[in-house]
């Protein structure tokens, strides 16, 4: 009686299968749980938390280029028409980004939300401050809209670009401190996951082992069943006709059983495969997501900073301090904006001229910066490729006239041939010999990530992805300098939809 009451606590070979079964599929639900939290409660809060960062940076960039548009305006002699036209631009991008600021004291916090707050009230005076300035310009009343800008317009515009650096920085520290935690947070799932994964596997292992043993155990009752067919004769009439039958009748049954155990088995084999692969694959999205969040940080970082330091300089009277770190919080702006693939060629031309003040405040009167603009380009609606003129500069600048021991100058030409822009820029630096040169012009067709030269190479790959028309050319003697001859379609502002449109057809 005692083996009898312990063999009836024992689970048979079903119910332990249907055991591991449960814990396997609990398994995978836990495991997509998991997936779902990190993506609801560490994903996605990361994801807004960056989001905001850059619409708080969009906004001071464009109130930046409004302060910029402002402050140098000629009240005297300034086209009245243009200044207001590009004020409502800049006041309108102002205006919808704006509006896009969190404004949750749930999800930002006390101070984020006082900083938010005092920005839509200090705008709110600004933007009418605005309008009756461009009401005054419209009127053609000159005298009067420059005393409001004086007295009124810019120390709005001031208190409110200070107010927006206040919450850019609060922004990138409380971005910084819920990503740390996060990533702490996930850290833990993750280690969570991988038990789960290990105890599934277990699991699975365990129930694929009860199935193949209750398929051998099917297996000897068929070869049994079989030896009972082939010794008796199934035609007869008597019992034994009729067990017959019905062991060949469980036969045929189990056989089929056995093919959907089969089946069911490779179905679920599969399943586990392409669930693993999907779990593996978005944990790596997971990751490569969090490495993008950092970067975006980063650079927001020291863009910022360069302005803190700028204001210190300002208040300690260092003027030339304070122009170097103008042109180097230009340069940064340029390059944090969510740039087009073509920009204005006006807009390229003060980058250049911004890296040129940089450049000319280290080597002082060694390098020179000589410009040749056609009179009929119109700069404003001419486009070319984003950052497209400052790397060939810098390289004029490293490359040729850096090694020189006297000083040197650059010539920077734009004109334009029919409906070609023709873009020459010359040294009279070092320049290179004929290996040197050929080198140079094979490495061009080969697009290196790095090296000498890296912003020729970038430069000559932007300009075939936009067209092939382009052409880039570099000429050079040694010791008479270097010439690089770029021809490239005319593109006008009106044009770019149309241009975007046979590029994509």
């Amino acid at each position: 009686m005692g083996k009898s009451k312990k063999r009836g606590f024992r689970l048979n070979l079903f119910h332990r299968i249907f055991l591991f079964l449960i814990v396997f599929v609990f398994c995978i639900f836990l495991q997509l749980g998991i997936s779902a939290y990190q993506e609801r409660y560490i994903m996605n809060p990361m994801q807004k938390s960056a989001g905001n960062v850059q619409k708080i940076s969009l906004v001071l960039n464009s109130l930046g280029q409004t302060r910029d548009l402002l402050s140098s305006y000629r009240w005297d002699s300034g086209d009245i028409a243009s200044f207001v036209s590009e004020l409502r631009k800049e006041t309108q991008f102002t205006k919808e980004h704006l509006g896009e600021i969190n404004s949750d004291i749930s999800t930002i916090g006390t101070d984020q939300y006082l900083l938010v707050s005092a920005v839509h009230t200090t705008y709110s005076a600004f933007n009418n401050y605005l309008l009756l300035l461009e009401d005054l310009l419209i009127r053609n009343q000159v005298n009067q809209a420059s005393e409001l800008y004086y007295s009124e317009l810019d120390p709005s515009i001031n208190y409110l670009y200070r107010y927006m650096q206040q919450l850019m920085e609060r922004a990138i520290s409380d971005n910084q401190s819920t990503y740390d935690r996060l990533i702490t947070l996930n850290e833990h799932l993750n280690v969570v996951y991988n038990l789960i994964v290990l105890v599934m596997l277990l699991f699975g292992v365990i129930a694929f082992r009860e199935v193949i043993r209750m398929l051998s155990v099917v297996q000897e009752m068929a070869r049994a069943s079989q030896a009972i067919r082939d010794d008796f004769n199934e035609h007869r009439a008597d019992e034994i006709g009729d067990m017959t039958r019905a062991f060949n009748e469980m036969k045929s049954a189990m056989r089929n059983q056995v093919t959907l155990l089969q089946a069911n088995n490779d179905m679920e084999k599969e399943i586990y495969r392409k669930d693993t692969e999907a779990l593996a694959m978005q944990n790596l999205l997971e990751r490569e997501k969090l490495q993008l969040l950092r970067s975006q940080v980063n650079p927001h970082f020291l863009f910022n900073t360069i302005n803190v330091i700028k204001y210190t300089a300002q208040e300690e009277k260092a003027e030339k301090t304070d122009a170097l770190l103008s042109s180097l919080g230009h340069l940064f702006r340029y390059a944090l904006a969510d740039n087009d693939v073509l920009a204005p060629l006006s807009r390229e031309i003060q980058i250049v001229d911004e890296y040129y003040s940089l450049y000319k405040a280290r080597f002082a009167e060694k390098i020179s910066l000589i410009w040749k603009i056609s009179p009929a380009l119109i700069l404003t609606d001419t486009l070319v490729p984003s950052f497209f003129l400052q790397p060939l500069v810098e390289n004029a600048f490293n490359h040729g006239l850096g090694p020189k021991e006297s000083s040197g100058t650059v010539w920077l030409t734009l004109e334009q041939s029919e409906d070609m822009l023709i873009v020459q820029v010359e040294d009279d630096g070092v320049g290179m010999d004929a290996q040197q040169l050929q080198i140079l012009r094979e490495r061009l067709l080969d697009h290196p990530v790095s090296g000498k030269h890296i912003g020729l190479y970038t430069v000559a790959a932007r300009l075939k992805l936009i067209d092939e028309r382009c052409s880039f050319e570099v000429f050079s003697e040694k010791g008479k300098g270097t010439e690089i001859r770029i021809k490239m379609p005319l593109i006008l502002s009106n044009e770019e939809e149309l241009y975007d449109e046979d590029t994509d057809s």
